[in-house]
């Protein structure tokens, strides 16, 4: 089984695969970490699998260009995206709301020394995320119904509709997903195949 679900996940990036491997390489030993995933039977949620290294590095580009200070990392599992974003942008805030306990406790060990860094355990479908007042907010898809996901990123991009200066980073979803948003202005994408990838949006002015 977890022979299986590792050849479809590596077969889903397809001829990018080898730009994938190199990176993921590439930065374990540099050290980063946060590196763990978790296969679920769940029906409902997809696999926690870490965003790749070489989508990270694509979208920390963008970041430089457009800034922020308080990163909000919905799902951050056992804190890859954070590892990586906070040793590029040290002077930042970085919030992660992981539901699996194991994980959530993974990550709280990586970060034990990190005074700018926040790991919650928590159902971040059932809290209120404005709460925690960030300015950029990443979401690495969790669930499999595509109805359920379109339905819960127009939940979020709606509560978030008197907050401007906020920039929404979504992983791995099906990039037609996004042509019936009508509030968000596109700032960057990138895919390899229609569910794999990432997109960059802002809130209209």
């Amino acid at each position: 089984m977890l022979l299986s679900n590792l050849f479809r996940i590596l077969n889903s990036y397809k001829f990018s695969i080898f730009k994938i491997i190199f990176f993921e390489i590439l930065y374990i030993v540099k050290g980063y970490k946060g590196n763990k995933f978790n296969l679920t039977k769940n029906e409902t949620m997809s696999d926690n699998i870490p965003c790749p290294y070489y989508f990270l590095m694509k979208i920390k580009k963008v970041l430089k260009q457009n800034g922020f200070k308080t990163f909000l990392d919905l799902g951050s599992g056992s804190g890859r995206t954070i590892d990586f974003f906070n040793k590029n942008f040290s002077n930042c805030e970085f919030i992660g709301v992981e539901y699996l306990i194991n994980q959530c406790n993974e990550s709280k060990k990586i970060f034990a020394n990190n005074k700018n860094i926040k790991i919650i355990q928590s159902d971040f479908t059932k809290i209120n995320l404005t709460d925690l007042k960030p300015d950029c907010l990443y979401l690495n898809n969790p669930f499999r119904n595509y109805n359920q996901t379109e339905d819960f990123l127009k939940k979020i991009i709606k509560s978030f509709s008197n907050e401007k200066n906020i920039l929404f980073i979504f992983v791995n979803y099906n990039k037609n997903i996004f042509k019936s948003f009508k509030n968000i202005k596109h700032i960057d994408s990138y895919y390899i195949s229609d569910i794999k990838g990432y997109s960059i949006f802002g809130l209209y002015e």
